[in-house]
């Protein structure tokens, strides 16, 4: 009965605050009427008044002021009146929800939050001195060689105070050097500088002696920033970017590029040694102070390879900066980048093969490369690997870059191609379970395509898959298979186990055999063919079976091969490997009929050539051989047919040949391992 009688006493709050409400506009209309009344008589009265005798002018002027003075003043008070009863009626009608309640906050709430965090602010950076001041003292008794090292090279830093906020962050290495610049700064861009001091090739010799022999770090100091001038040589001077050098001569900037690039590696790992070996920079104790400078210099790196054209320079470059790849992936954006500049390097068509697999062979390092990760929480600052690191980007990335530039295949581009994909098959050997997943992502969505294009019959959906690169994804993918299904993996307890790649098998050349499927006529042989030449490869290195003769023998029993040609044979002959689709007007001529046998007698050729070692070889064949010699009796074409009668013939004499040597064991077709042996025998006594 609680909750009614709530309801109730509610209900009749809310009554007799409307009640009141009317009542108090019921008055409010009574008062303004009374005021307009009086003042209604008083004008009267001022106008009969004799103006002449009694008042002048200015009496009349100051009258009609002071009533109208009254009337704004009696205006104002009602409404505030009624903006008092209207904030009354909101209250009470419209309350503000939880979440206004909770986003309603007080200026004067935020001034004093602002100032509290100023304070803290304040007490937190006394904190940061006095915890530095304790690490320079721990230091010192840990490390006095790098104790004194830091007091011949940057002694402001050991003399840190609160007054020390305007030091040159260039040689400032402590903890506020990660809080000042991030990964998007470079700490040098702050130097400013009214004239560039003009280098000398004499200057350089001597910055490059100086670190060859001691490892100084100031004459590093200098090369570093002439190498930062050198990078950015291409830039114009409307950048604002400020140069502490000035090069000049071509001859300086070479050796300014080469040098650093040389020894920038050394002079870092010399300081930066890690704890553990093999470990990262970033376990170094010497990290923060270094942080910034190898920041800078990989930053510039950067810089330099994009904007290099020269083949020689850039894969000199290239090679020189796979030796920072351990000092890249500490800083994660600039991992990235450097990912990004490489792949650029390695599919662009424009690059030269050199430039080609030495970007390359950067990029597997950055996929092989343990990655460290600054744990954070109850841990925080401790260093841990990352399991996979970049192999996972660098195989999808690599791949995608081989997928859009094989777009335009043409004579010119497809060695390149072929050199991209070769390339690319490599990394996915490295962890065949990263690869599978990899694999099997790709491999379904070019069935999906293909199952799309088989659903909704459009010349668009059709093109999805008639195109170059569908065609360029199948061949990737079965040199994937061809390299790396076979390979036997060991598990944990020692166990050998199947390549996990050997499953995609099945589903890529279901893919393969879908996409002859689609499309069969005259037009798209040379596709046909290309596809047939790919699985007879994936059956040669993984010794599955795969049906194709069928798809040969279909194309026999076309009318493009049985029909009698046309006599012109005005067109140019057919590049098969370079064209998946020919013209509707010549796939009845003569040339064309006699290329189109030529490709089926090879295709047949190298297809059985896989199974001549199988005690099975003469049951597969017999059923071909007779269609063969059916069309070569009916056939118009002298030279088709004649090559297809020499291909009947040598089937017929190894098929007898296998009968023959089958003849003469005693085991079941059920022993697997006697007819193991039994094709291992057969191979060795025909070669």
């Amino acid at each position: 009965m609680a909750p009614v009688a709530q309801k109730k006493s509610k209900k009749n709050n809310l009554s007799t605050k409307s009640k009141k409400v009317q009542k108090k506009e019921v008055e409010k209309k009574k008062k303004v009427n009374d005021k307009k009344t009086k003042k209604q008589v008083q004008l009267e009265n001022d106008e009969d008044s004799p103006m002449e005798d009694a008042q002048s002018d200015d009496d009349i002027f100051k009258k009609l002021q002071r009533v109208m003075d009254e009337e704004g003043s009696e205006e104002e008070k009602e409404e505030k009146e009624s903006d008092i009863d209207a904030a009354d009626q909101d209250s009470d009608s419209d309350l503000p929800s939880d979440f206004e309640r909770e986003m309603a906050v007080d200026e004067d709430e935020i001034e004093n939050s602002e100032e509290e965090e100023e304070e803290g602010d304040a007490e937190t950076l006394k904190k940061d001195i006095e915890q530095h001041k304790k690490d320079m003292e721990a230091l010192k008794e840990r490390d006095p060689e790098f104790y004194k090292f830091l007091e011949a090279e940057d002694k402001d830093l050991l003399d840190f105070d609160e007054s020390d906020d305007d030091l040159n962050d260039e040689e400032l290495g402590d903890d506020e050097d990660q809080e000042q610049y991030s990964d998007m700064e470079e700490p040098e861009e702050t130097i400013v500088q009214d004239v560039a001091t003009v280098l000398t090739k004499a200057a350089v010799n001597e910055w490059v002696e100086s670190v060859k022999e001691t490892k100084d770090f100031k004459a590093f100091k200098k090369l570093l920033s002439a190498f930062r001038t050198a990078a950015r040589m291409s830039e114009d001077e409307d950048d604002n970017i400020s140069l502490t050098y000035k090069i000049e001569d071509p001859a300086v900037f070479s050796k300014v590029i080469t040098s650093t690039l040389r020894h920038a590696p050394i002079v870092f790992n010399h300081h930066l040694k890690p704890k553990k070996e093999n470990g990262s920079p970033m376990t170094s104790g010497r990290w923060t102070f270094f942080k910034s400078y190898v920041r800078t210099y990989l930053n510039n790196l950067l810089h330099l390879l994009r904007n290099l054209t020269d083949a020689d320079m850039l894969r000199l470059t290239i090679r020189e900066a796979e030796k920072c790849t351990s000092l890249f992936v500490c800083f994660d954006r600039l991992a990235k980048e450097y990912l990004k500049t490489l792949l650029n390097a390695y599919s662009n068509l424009t690059s030269s093969d050199t430039v080609r697999v030495q970007a390359f062979l950067s990029i597997k390092s950055l996929a092989m490369i343990t990655v460290p990760i600054v744990s954070k929480g109850k841990s925080k600052g401790s260093i841990s690997e990352k399991p996979q690191g970049y192999l996972d980007i660098c195989l999808k990335n690599v791949y995608l870059s081989f997928v859009k530039n094989s777009k335009n295949t043409n004579l010119h581009t497809l060695p390149t191609i072929n050199l991209m994909r070769n390339l690319a098959v490599q990394l996915y050997g490295i962890n065949p379970i990263l690869s599978y997943q990899q694999g099997f992502v790709y491999i379904r969505q070019l069935a999906i395509h293909l199952r799309q294009a088989m659903k909704v019959r459009s010349t668009k959906n059709h093109n999805t898959v008639y195109n170059w690169q569908y065609i360029h994804c199948i061949d990737f993918w079965v040199d994937v298979l061809n390299t790396f299904s076979n390979l036997v993996m060991k598990t944990e307890e020692n166990e050998q186990i199947e390549s996990p790649l050997k499953s995609l098998l099945y589903p890529l050349s279901q893919v393969a055999v879908g996409v002859i499927q689609l499309i069969p006529t005259a037009q798209f042989y040379p596709l046909r063919f290309h596809i047939i030449r790919t699985l007879t490869s994936l059956i040669h290195h993984t010794k599955i079976f795969i049906p194709l003769a069928a798809y040969v023998l279909e194309v026999l029993e076309s009318s493009v091969a049985r029909e009698k040609a046309k006599k012109s044979d005005t067109g140019l002959p057919t590049e098969w490997d370079l064209v998946l689709k020919i013209n509707k007007k010549n796939a009845h001529s003569r040339m064309y009929q006699d290329e189109v046998l030529d490709q089926c007698a090879k295709a047949l050729k190298n297809y059985y050539k896989e199974y001549i070692y199988h005690i099975s070889f003469p049951e597969m064949v017999d059923a071909d051989i007779i269609a063969i010699k059916r069309f070569v009796k009916h056939s118009h074409s002298l030279k088709g047919k004649e090559k297809l009668r020499t291909l009947a013939k040598e089937l017929e004499a190894k098929a007898s040949f296998v009968r023959q040597q089958r003849s003469k064991i005693s085991f079941s077709p059920s022993n697997e391992d006697e007819i193991k042996q039994f094709s291992e025998d057969l191979k060795a006594k025909l070669n």
